[in-house]
């Protein structure tokens, strides 16, 4: 089962990975589209009641992650290469 299921995914990666794509970014736009339209009944809090806010939040987080990583974290990890000394 894993095998077929690898096999259809690894197909779908290289010739369709265009249509993939397009096909997520559709989704995720009707379900932002989809939350103008449908409302909670009350938010949890204050920042809930406008749409769209989870997005933008998301869309917000992963860009402050991307810049601390890239920023902070990277120098940190990074270390010259070794090399082998001959003598």
């Amino acid at each position: 089962m894993s095998q077929t299921l690898g096999n259809f995914l690894e197909r779908a990666r290289k010739h369709h990975c265009k249509g993939w794509k397009w096909g997520f970014f559709l989704f995720l736009g009707g379900a932002l589209g989809a939350n103008f339209m449908i409302r909670p009944h009350h938010a949890e809090f204050g920042l809930d009641a406008y749409p769209g806010f989870w997005a933008l939040f998301g869309l917000a987080l992963t860009i402050a992650m991307v810049f601390v990583m890239k920023k902070i974290i990277q120098p940190l990890l990074v270390r010259p290469e070794e090399t082998v000394d001959d003598a």
